[in-house]
């Protein structure tokens, strides 16, 4: 890369980073929300921009609202009682492809049981694609998560709100494998 398109690049994840720091410094938000809202204006339009949320859960009481269903009725999609649902579901039109995230602060890491259970959701709504990704505040909380309960379920993602401009891909020795023989 030629050195300025170097230098705008670090510039800009910097920018990112500072912005990210010194939103959770100022955080008067319980953590979650705090997560939560970095989820949908910072990580949603970097990574995943042609989605749109169709559903937040960041409160205590009814977990889904009017405006939620509307949306969700929009994209096909109807909650059933048995059904697990995430922190933040988006939903990109064009290619109906939904997206899972979950913001842990205490628990709720994307692993094979919520994989398999949004699975299931998905493929009942006849969805096209389905990705996931766990976002945790800052390297420690995902560092002290992870090394307590390793659950992160391969083929997702990982992104740390304190370094914002990156995410991460799960992998395992197998899917590493395969990966590289294709």
């Amino acid at each position: 890369m030629p050195p300025a398109l170097t230098e705008d690049v670090t510039r800009a994840r910097l920018k990112v980073q500072a912005d990210l720091a010194k939103a959770a410094a100022a955080g008067v938000e319980p953590p979650r929300k705090n997560l939560i809202a970095a989820v949908i204006e910072v990580y949603g339009p970097r990574f995943l921009p042609a989605f749109e949320v169709l559903y937040v859960d960041a409160g205590d009481g009814d977990r889904v609202m009017n405006e939620d269903t509307a949306a969700l009725r929009r994209a096909g999609l109807d909650i059933e009682l048995g059904d697990s649902m995430p922190d933040v579901l988006l939903w990109n039109q064009n290619t109906d492809a939904l997206w899972v995230i979950e913001a842990v602060t205490s628990d709720g890491e994307v692993d094979l049981h919520k994989l398999e259970n949004l699975t299931r959701f998905a493929r009942r709504h006849a969805k096209k694609r389905l990705g996931f990704t766990t976002a945790y505040a800052s390297w420690k909380e995902a560092a002290a998560r992870q090394g307590k309960h390793k659950n992160i379920a391969p083929g997702t993602r990982i992104w740390i709100q304190e370094d914002g401009a990156k995410q991460f891909t799960v992998e395992t020795f197998e899917t590493s494998r395969q990966r590289q023989c294709q």
